[in-house]
């Protein structure tokens, strides 16, 4: 990967990290909550439902408590984490877009899963 892809993916990161924290340490403890779009339309909980406790269990230490919230984002974190490194090592796309796939087709089978047990 060209340096400036580099740089440019990691004030991405950089940047998303601020916000997330700004969320959870200012909005959040001011009452100010997202909520989750598709939740509201349907009454389902989407894939990513519950992310918000996740990530602020973690931020408080509570990290056995963490993934209560979430089994299934927790279970790709290892893979989410791989692709991160992977595309900052200029590894190979075709490998990315398919472990991306791959945790897409999970997630969305975490979603129908989590509705029809009420997880």
């Amino acid at each position: 990967m060209p340096p400036h892809k580099k740089t440019q993916f990691l004030k991405t990161g950089a940047a998303l990290l601020c916000a997330g924290l700004f969320y959870g340490y200012v909005l959040i403890p001011a009452g100010i909550w997202i909520r989750c779009p598709f939740r509201q339309l349907t009454g389902l909980r989407c894939p990513g439902c519950g992310i918000t406790a996740m990530c602020l269990s973690i931020l408080r230490g509570n990290f056995a408590e963490a993934p209560a919230y979430n089994w299934g984002l927790t279970l790709t974190v290892p893979f989410l984490l791989w692709l991160g490194i992977h595309h900052l090592r200029g590894g190979s796309r075709r490998t990315e877009n398919i472990v991306a796939v791959a945790l897409l087709i999970f997630l969305l089978g975490w979603g129908v899963y989590r509705n029809l047990h009420g997880i």
